[in-house]
């Protein structure tokens, strides 16, 4: 069986005796490329990679993968912030334990979450990051009366937008970095920034964009961040206390009231099927998911969501 693994910096097709994973076993359909996979791959990780997982169960029903699980036993888990378990947190998918890149994967059932009705299996692997910036966004009290700016144009920001949008907000904007990164934006109905935002998503992970973020947003705002530091932060104090900010590091997707953001961001998807259209850019099959990641690696090349498919 393929699977597909970091080694020696490179993502490697390599030959795999048994599923990885741990539970049902998943017959998988498409894998989408995050940039964390390609981070991953770059500090030399060698897990089999891959987090954002549509598979199909042995009576043939589609399912997504959320790729976070919990204990079920702590008190986060009970209060379904699962996002936060202490004791299995450590098996983010493809991140800190094997991912489901490969043609057959395992996942415990209670991870799975079902298609809606319009939601293709071919662009259902868009639910693991849209779940990611829902999450953001709704931490951050995106709703009706909000202006809502997400700096940071990848697939991330991009579901950020639309999640906005779905939210409620009353204008979002997105400030990108890539000519291609605006034109998807235009086509998911964003506007172009201006004056100051009482919300403002940073989905680069840079500190150049934490530092745009300041300055768009309004005194009292709040600064959800989506996009992963892997440097210690450098955000000025000063900046944020003449303003009074309140800073959200956002982290995962989980239950909140009662519904699982998974859930909520596939039905997102489902109702928009523009969203998928815009961001997939290009698909690879798994035999080619070498040269999948190159391509993902490359977002001045026109790369938005890169997706594997397997047949």
């Amino acid at each position: 069986m393929k699977a597909l693994r970091g080694r020696a910096g490179r993502a490697v097709l390599v030959d795999v005796d048994e599923p990885p994973g741990e539970g049902e076993l998943l017959a998988m359909r498409a894998i989408g490329i995050c940039g964390s996979d390609v981070i991953a791959i770059a500090q030399g990780r060698e897990w089999i990679l891959g987090h954002e997982l549509v598979g199909v169960r042995s009576d043939g029903t589609p399912v997504v993968v959320e790729a976070l699980y919990g204990c079920h036993a702590c008190e986060c888990c009970r209060q379904g912030r699962y996002n936060l378990c202490r004791r299995d947190g450590n098996k983010a998918l493809g991140v800190l334990s094997d991912g489901g890149m490969a043609e057959q994967f395992r996942a415990p059932a209670s991870s799975f979450v079902d298609l809606p009705p319009g939601l293709d299996v071919a662009n259902a692997s868009l639910v693991e990051p849209a779940a990611v910036s829902w999450h953001g966004v709704r931490v951050a009290g995106t709703g009706p009366n909000t202006r809502v700016l997400v700096i940071g144009g990848g697939s991330v920001g991009l579901l950020a937008v639309a999640a906005a949008q779905t939210q409620g907000a009353a204008e979002v904007s997105l400030q990108a970095r890539h000519p291609h990164q605006r034109e998807a934006g235009e086509r998911l109905g964003a506007t172009e920034p201006h004056g100051l935002y009482e919300i403002v998503i940073e989905a680069a992970g840079s500190a150049s964009a934490l530092r745009d973020a300041l300055d768009r947003l309004a005194p009292g705002g709040v600064l959800s961040v989506l996009g992963v530091q892997y440097v210690p932060l450098d955000v000025p104090y000063t900046d944020l206390m003449v303003k009074e900010v309140r800073l959200i590091a956002s982290m995962g997707y989980c239950t909140h009231g009662g519904v699982r953001e998974m859930a909520q961001a596939a039905d997102m998807l489902a109702a928009r099927p523009e969203i998928p259209e815009t961001l997939v850019t290009h698909r690879f099959p798994l035999a080619d998911a070498e040269h999948a990641f190159r391509v993902a690696g490359d977002r001045k090349a026109g790369a938005i969501k890169v997706v594997v498919e397997v047949p």
